[in-house]
């Protein structure tokens, strides 16, 4: 059910309906209800939650905002339970009116431990009494998860985030009623920005609620405000994208930063992106081309696929989000699921960026819960990648794909499974190259293809070490920037590799390719010619 439809739905005999909303949107939702049924069904609208001592009446103040009045004839007495009273005042209550019962779900949610029977059967009595008469009730929370007798008695909303077309109004009416404010209290208030600068900010602000908009946007006036009065210009961009990635962090969700260095290699998978970067563009989009749905990067540690993640949204030229599962996990039951619900919602609002899942082998195999949150998780994820049309191009990386559940490596999935093997001779050559230069250094070609016909069981991030030791060692010996053949091979001969160390876990990786597609073309050695062929081709 859309939020739109929920005042035909009270209208509609259905006594009892769920508004799942963020918290920052709360009074947002319980203003607009007022309004709406204030006008569409004539009624009073009441709000109640554990927190308030009493039942209070919600009135429209003459400036637009929300006013909240004590109903002084709610009287509870002392001794009793403060819900079973309510539910028991509204069923005896002689007007009409829309009830909004806040933060009541735990008490009729699947599983919770703080689920109630008694409650429950409250509730559905309700749902069958309130039928013929003119009172309505309406859950409003966070994360709302109806307990199985209840989800077909009670439909259920989810208050989604604004779009971009919402948050650009929503900030220009609201930057001139700061201006208007500002001028009461004659105080220079100074928009400057333009109107691409204000599309910039909107876009900025995507994955926020209005509310939390409004917040910012004063947070940040009042910080900028002088003696001089305030000025509104392109600072506020980036104080925006500081300000959500604070919010979006306790969510579990960070901003990623773009890469700072290139990936060396992987021609086949850096060719398979290059085909697909135009398909997040408004021109595809029109043509209805299908949206890539992302790829599984499966390979031994330390091969870059941390680094490759970053470069993806460079190439797809998309903001990066790294979703944080462990952090996401909650204490109590239905909490788990409903936050990575949120996150991907959040996600989707960005959209079109790349949604980075770091080792998602650790936090989907289940081993160890016995509670099934992380066959859920896997489950809100995989109907997520399935029915999700917004432009979010999942990347997850895996170090044990061995340890996936079945569901998520099948065929379909993702659009691509890619094997990121151990770097070829050719790609170890780029790769020190890379990282040399970071710190200016140039190392003759045929030094660099020496060293690298020499690491051959070497990872990426073992070739940083190596260029990184022998950047230390030339600046130890008064030769900055001035890196030698002896140098690296000296700084080789430190390093011992994974794959040498732990052999039976990278082939057990490697085995796994076969299943996959390789993210580099394989390495051909060049045939060699016999010195009989040479002189029978140099006589022609």
């Amino acid at each position: 059910m859309k939020l739109s439809n929920l005042l035909s739905t009270l209208d509609s005999q259905i006594p009892i309906a769920a508004v799942d909303v963020l918290s920052p949107d709360e009074a947002t939702i319980i203003q607009w209800l007022t309004t709406e049924a204030n006008n569409k069904l004539s009624c009073t609208v009441y709000f109640w939650n554990l927190g308030v001592s009493s039942l209070e009446q919600c009135l429209i103040a003459s400036d637009g905002g929300l006013v909240f009045k004590v109903v002084a004839e709610y009287k509870k007495p002392p001794q009793a339970d403060p819900l079973l009273y309510v539910f028991d005042y509204i069923a005896n209550f002689s007007g009409n009116g829309v009830f909004i019962l806040g933060d009541i779900h735990p008490f009729v949610a699947k599983n919770s431990p703080q689920l109630s029977w008694e409650i429950i059967s409250k509730v559905k009595n309700l749902y069958h009494r309130l039928k013929p008469t003119d009172k309505r009730i309406v859950l409003l929370g966070q994360n709302i998860q109806l307990h199985e007798s209840l989800v077909r008695l009670i439909p259920c909303c989810e208050v989604p985030l604004p779009s971009i077309e919402q948050i650009l109004e929503h900030i220009n009416s609201y930057l001139l009623d700061l201006q208007q404010s500002a001028t009461e209290q004659e105080l220079t208030f100074t928009i400057s920005l333009p109107e691409s600068e204000i599309e910039q900010l909107s876009r900025a602000a995507l994955g926020l609620t209005l509310e939390e908009i409004s917040d910012f946007l004063r947070l940040t006036v009042k910080e900028k405000l002088t003696s001089d009065g305030i000025a509104v210009d392109a600072d506020f961009i980036p104080k925006a994208v500081e300000y959500k990635t604070r919010l979006l962090a306790q969510m579990g969700i960070e901003l990623g930063k773009p890469a700072s260095i290139p990936f060396g290699g992987l021609d086949l998978l850096r060719e398979w992106l290059q085909i697909r970067r135009r398909l997040f563009t408004v021109e595809a989009r029109s043509l209805s081309l299908p949206q890539p749905k992302g790829v599984l990067l499966a390979g031994p540690p330390g091969v870059g696929k941390t680094l490759l993640a970053k470069n993806i949204a460079t190439i797809l030229n998309l903001p990066l989000l790294q979703l944080d599962i462990a952090s996401l996990l909650g204490s109590l039951v239905g909490e788990s699921e409903g936050n990575v619900r949120r996150a991907l919602k959040t996600a989707e609002a960005i959209a079109p960026c790349v949604l980075w899942v770091d080792e998602i082998e650790k936090a989907l195999s289940g081993s160890g819960d016995t509670s099934g949150v992380s066959q859920r998780i896997l489950g809100n994820i995989l109907t997520f990648m399935s029915e999700s049309t917004s432009g979010v191009f999942v990347v997850a990386t895996c170090n044990d794909p061995s340890a996936l559940p079945s569901e998520l490596k099948r065929k379909g999935r993702f659009d691509e499974n890619f094997f990121v093997d151990l770097p070829t001779e050719p790609e170890r050559v780029q790769i020190l190259q890379i990282h040399l230069q970071r710190f200016g250094i140039t190392v003759e070609s045929e030094y660099l293809e020496a060293i690298a016909a020499n690491t051959a069981k070497f990872s990426g991030a073992e070739l940083e070490t190596l260029a990184d030791e022998a950047a230390l060692l030339a600046f130890d010996e008064g030769r900055p920037q001035q890196v030698t053949l002896a140098d690296l091979e000296t700084c080789r001969q430190t390093i011992t590799p994974l794959a040498i160390t732990d052999a039976a876990a990278v082939e057990r990786i490697q085995s796994w390719a076969a299943t996959a597609r390789r993210a580099s073309s394989p390495v051909v050695a060049a045939k060699q010619l016999s010195l009989r062929t040479a002189k029978f081709r140099n006589m022609n």
